[in-house]
Parts: C-alpha cells; sequence; structure tokens
C-alpha cells in the first residue's frame, strides 16, 4: 500500500500488519493453536472413557443400574471425541493452507525470476544476431528501459541488471554458452541467498588473496568531550569524571530518532558505535545501539571495522566459519560495548544502522550465537541491502529503504515480505539539477532518509503504526509523536589489529566499568 508526506514523498510499505504475508502468518499461528488444543484435549478425552467405563464397571449387579447416567456420560465422551477431532482437522487445514500459499508464492517467484532471466538470455541472443542492427537494437532496450527507471527508479533496474545481466551476456557469447547457462538454470534457486553469494565469493578470493586476515579487535570508551559538541570542557588540570558511568542523554522515541542516532555515530571518532541505556516506567531496563555506515572506503581491511572487510564479514555472517576469520568482529564489538555499559543477559535491545550499519544491524539479529547473549527485540535500519539475512519471526525490522537507492540494491532483490518484517520505500519528488550521479547521492543520504522517517513517525499505515508501537513499547515512551526518553549514553571505539599469522582466532579486549585500560574478557 502507498501513502504521502507532506513535502511530495510517497511511501509504499510492504510486510507487516494488514498485509497478505500478516495474514498469512496469523493463518499459521491460529493452526498451531488449534493444534496444540487439540492436543490438551486428550487428558479430558481420556478421564471421560475412564470414568465411564468405571462407573459402569461398579453398577455391575446394582439394583438400580444408572442407566440415564451412564448414557449422559457416553454421550460427552462422543461429543469431545468429536471436538477433539475436528479441531485437529482444523487445525491441519489451516497449516495445510498456509504451507500451500506459501508454496504458491515460492514457485511463482522462482518462475518469474527465471523468466526475466530467459528474457534477458534471448536479448542478449537476438543482439548477437542481429549484429548489424545491434546498435539499433541496444537503443531500443535502453529507450525502454530508461522509462522504466523513471517509472520505477534506479534501484529496482539495479536489481534486474544483478538478477539478469549474466544471462544477458550469455546470450550475447552465443548458443553454447546460452546453452549451458539454460542447463544452470535448472537446479533450483535460492532467491534468499541471491545477493549472499557475490560477497561469499568476493571474500573467499580475499581470504585467498590475503587480502583480509584475521585481526584482533580492542575498544576503549570514548569522553563524551569528543564525541559530544554540547558537553562542558572542563578547564586544565580540573579532575574528570569517570566515563564508565556513562553520560546523561535524551532522544526522540521515533523512527527520526533512531535514525539520528546513527548520524550522530558518523560524527564520533572513526569506528565508534553509541549504547544508550534506558529505564522505563515499569522498571525494566532496555538498550539503543546506533552503527554508523561504512567509514573507510579506501582499503579492503583497515583498522575501521566499518570497511569493506566489515561489510562483507557481515553480508556473509551466516557461514562465517569458511573464512579465515570465524567471528563477525562488529558483532564482538556491539557485545563488548554492552557488557561495558553494564547490559544484563535478556534486557531488550534495539539496534540501528544506516547503510554498513543495516546490514550489521540485520546480520546480527539473524545470527543465533550472537542472539544467545543480546536479546534483540527489534532493528531499524535504512539505505542497507539487508534482505538475505534470515532475521527470525521474533524480531520486529523496520527497513526503510527509497526507489533511487543502488546500494539497497546489491542484495539482488526486495526484503522478504513477512509479519515481522516490514519494508518502507520512498518515492522522493526528483531533484532539479545533478543528473544520474547526484540522485544516486541523494537517494542514499541519510539525512534524506531522516527526512523520510519524519514522515514515517505520523503515518497513519498500519504496519507503520505498529513498528513505532513496538518501538514506543521497547523505549518505555509515552504515545505521541516527539516523545522524549531519558537515558544513560556510552561511546565505544574499535581497532581491528591484523594478527601476524592468519591462524590466529579474534580476540577482542574491551573497557571493563570503572577501569582505565584496555582487557581482555577474563583478565583480572
Amino acid at each position: 500500500m502507498a501513502h504521502e508526506a507532506g513535502d511530495g514523498t510517497s511511501f509504499s510499505v510492504e510486510g507487516g500488519v494488514g498485509s497478505i504475508s500478516y495474514t498469512l502468518a496469523e493463518i499459521t499461528e491460529a493452526g498451531v493453536g488449534l493444534a496444540s488444543l487439540a492436543q490438551h484435549m486428550d487428558p479430558l478425552v481420556d478421564r471421560l472413557q475412564a470414568e465411564w467405563l468405571w462407573l459402569g464397571d461398579a453398577a455391575q449387579g446394582a439394583s438400580v443400574f444408572p442407566y440415564g447416567p451412564l448414557e449422559d456420560m457416553q454421550n460427552a465422551l462422543w461429543s469431545c471425541k468429536g471436538a477433539r477431532a475436528d479441531t485437529a482437522r482444523l487445525a491441519g487445514r489451516a497449516l495445510q493452507a498456509s504451507a500451500n500459499y506459501a508454496a504458491t508464492e515460492t514457485r511463482a517467484a522462482d518462475a518469474a525470476a527465471l523468466t526475466g532471466r530467459i528474457a534477458a538470455m534471448m536479448k542478449g541472443r537476438n543482439t548477437r544476431d542481429l549484429a548489424l542492427l545491434a546498435p539499433w537494437t541496444l537503443a531500443a532496450g535502453l529507450a525502454t528501459e530508461l522509462e522504466r527507471v523513471r517509472r520505477e527508479g534506479l534501484r529496482d533496474a539495479m536489481e534486474r541488471l544483478l538478477n539478469n545481466g549474466v544471462a544477458a551476456v550469455a546470450g550475447a557469447l552465443g548458443s553454447g554458452v546460452g546453452f549451458a547457462y539454460l542447463l544452470s538454470q535448472l537446479r533450483r534457486q535460492d532467491a534468499g541467498s541471491a545477493g549472499a553469494r557475490p560477497a561469499y565469493a568476493l571474500r573467499k578470493f580475499f581470504d585467498t588473496a590475503g587480502l583480509a586476515r584475521s585481526g584482533n579487535l580492542a575498544i576503549r570508551q570514548v569522553p563524551a568531550r569528543e564525541w559530544d559538541t554540547a558537553a562542558k570542557q572542563l578547564p586544565p588540570g580540573h579532575a574528570i569524571v569517570d566515563p564508565s558511568a556513562g553520560d546523561p542523554w535524551e532522544m526522540e522515541a521515533s523512527i527520526r530518532g533512531m535514525l539520528a542516532g546513527s548520524q550522530d555515530a558518523y560524527g564520533y571518532p572513526p569506528g565508534s558505535i553509541a549504547v544508550v541505556r534506558i529505564v522505563r516506567p515499569d522498571g525494566q531496563v532496555s538498550w539503543v545501539v546506533h552503527l554508523p555506515g561504512t567509514e573507510d572506503w579506501s582499503t579492503i581491511d583497515s583498522a575501521n571495522p566499518f570497511d569493506m572487510e566489515g561489510n562483507l564479514e557481515g553480508l556473509t555472517a551466516a557461514w562465517k566459519e569458511h573464512f579465515t576469520q570465524e567471528q563477525v568482529l562488529v558483532q564482538e564489538f556491539i557485545k563488548a560495548a554492552l557488557e561495558s555499559s553494564g547490559a544484563l543477559p535478556g534486557e531488550e535491545v534495539v539496534l540501528t544502522g544506516h547503510s554498513g550499519g543495516g546490514i550489521h544491524a540485520a546480520a546480527a539479529a539473524a545470527d543465533s550465537a550472537f542472539l544467545a547473549s543480546v536479546n534483540v527485540k527489534m532493528i531499524v535500519i535504512a539505505g542497507a541491502p539487508a534482505k538475505n539475512a534470515n532475521v527470525p519471526a521474533t524480531i520486529s525490522v523496520l527497513d526503510v529503504e527509497n526507489d533511487n537507492d543502488v546500494v539497497t540494491a546489491a542484495d539482488y532483490g526486495p526484503p522478504p515480505a513477512s509479519k515481522n518484517w516490514v519494508t518502507v520505500t520512498s518515492h522522493r519528488p526528483p531533484i532539479a539539477e545533478g543528473g544520474v550521479g547526484a540522485a544516486v547521492q541523494e537517494a542514499h543520504s541519510l539525512e534524506n532518509y531522516m527526512a523520510d522517517a519524519g514522515g514515517l513517525d505520523s503515518s497513519a499505515d498500519p504496519a507503520v503504526q505498529a513498528s513505532r508501537e513496538a518501538l514506543r513499547n521497547l523505549l518505555g515512551a509515552g504515545v505521541g509523536a516527539g516523545a522524549m526518553v531519558k537515558g544513560t549514553k556510552f561511546v565505544y571505539q574499535g581497532r581491528d589489529s591484523r594478527n601476524k599469522s592468519t591462524k590466529d582466532r579474534p580476540v577482542v579486549t574491551h573497557p571493563v566499568p570503572g577501569k582505565g585500560k584496555d582487557y581482555a574478557p577474563g583478565a583480572r
């Protein structure tokens, strides 16, 4: 469904409350509930049957045989057995209907993808066969694609190119290559991990070439004077307050407020994240972790954990044991920062991130080992190619994208439209000047995503409303736009140092609250 903000930006929303996927999940849950109810009726049936048999046996030889009570008990037993059978049958039908619909959707998506690849291959073959007319054929195809881009945006065009480009090249290389490509497509394609395969191959290459090696992650707590421009600058010689206690902080309990935290993270010392501790009105403690996007593009494996190596770690987190470095350093960073801030196991956590930070937030929320120690309940991400992360249904995802953001196309397709994963695509008014380059840059801008989030904070869309409510509940905030929550903020800077041997496992060091130096877990 679509709606529009006051500045001319419109939104398309997929997944969440009100969607087909939500209804499908509700049917599945109803089926599971009915099946459980049928099982809970078993003891009642057994008890009724036992009592009926006992009464019949006990009444043998009695002067007045209890025909009426026995008949009533028998009728009750049959009715109970019938209700149990009907409930179990209804549960089976509900679950089967859900499974059938999901399978049909999967087959339809796979068929559409295959049709697109075959069509692209045939276009490539036609271009080769009509060699003399190839310039005109290509020009006509380009004109058609540009018109489609104007209607749909650059993101979808890039996804089509990534998914179908190989097919077009195979067709252009001749019948033999095209036939081999068609044979390769007979195998079932896992669309859910399509965007992770290139990242996997690239990371394997970096591993083999020695361009990315396992490292040690050390973190330090950053005092407020290094990250908060409004922090009071103490005079020389004045005693400095222990930074391990954190700094008082106030933030807006909104979608925009979550993305604003990631924007702030870009202004900290390189490789830093923020952790905010919130005590809710019910006395429970919750946490928000703000991640920046990619900060170092100059080298593959730099000292900054938010570099290209870090992006590949996040994109391939599901297969981390296949690489030299078997840990995702940003995930270790998040865990260490929460531990250093005093977070306890089980306390609820919200992760936010833009671009590469969104990759890491989704990867962490999908990693069972990470979730074993961090109770992630929600992630709020923007401009991130994160659809390949298999985030469990117990975690809410609010994923904001833009129709011209080609970065979000790097996952090769749209995120799953599911009950817990809400994808909002913004359609902003076209920029007046600057061409495609400016459009791409503006599309990925976090400032523009924050403006989108401002519109979503007042959206009446049921899926967006449900996401806002989930966020407010996690933060213990009041109802209404602009609700603020107070907390304690900690900022940590991480450094990824290469090990001398690629066989070395990563070691995390981080500060103990109240101590002024780094330490390794388990140290005294």
